[in-house]
């Protein structure tokens, strides 16, 4: 079992789990090529099974990563709130929302409760709120939301996306 170069650097893009296969691999290779000769040397040997004892322990690790950094993540979270179409001078796909809610700056999906439509938004925009958290819509949003201009409001579920992420819809 040969290596060629290309495929150990294609190999090590992937990551972490990918230099974990490759030292699996030279394991595998050396304990081959130590099993090969008539009296293969016990401390040859032991050294392997040490090496492969790593290589084991590189695995978990590279299995568990992935589910400890889901448990220690920032979940998406859903909101149900009063949302109002801007008359003007709100941008498409711009929100404008309470000041200190937690999905300031981040995408936000919106969907009416009564319509069913979704829409994304960015909470760019921070407006002063009194009792009830509010969010403010562009007109054309509202529209996407199947709102007639005519329509002064409605309540929204809104679920944020995960800080620096945008939904892929």
């Amino acid at each position: 079992m040969e290596l060629d170069f290309k495929i150990v650097v294609e190999i090590l893009k992937v990551g972490f789990p990918g230099l974990v296969f490759l030292l699996s691999a030279l394991a595998y290779k050396l304990l081959s090529r130590v099993e090969a000769t008539e009296n293969p040397n016990k401390d040859v040997l032991k050294l392997i099974k040490s090496y492969m004892y790593i290589n084991v322990l590189l695995a978990i690790l590279t299995m568990a990563s992935p589910i400890i950094d889901y448990m220690l993540s920032e979940k998406s979270e859903i909101f149900n709130i009063s949302a109002v179409a801007a008359s003007s001078g709100q941008k498409i796909g711009v929100a404008s929302v309470c000041k200190n809610e937690k999905y300031v700056n981040r995408y936000l999906l919106v969907r009416d409760l009564d319509t069913q439509k979704l829409i994304q938004v960015f909470a760019s925009r921070v407006i002063p709120c009194t009792r009830d958290k509010q969010i403010v819509l562009s007109p054309d949003d509202a529209a996407n939301l199947g709102w007639l201009p005519t329509t002064p409001g409605a309540y929204v579920e809104v679920v944020t996306a995960l800080p620096g992420y945008k939904f892929a819809i």
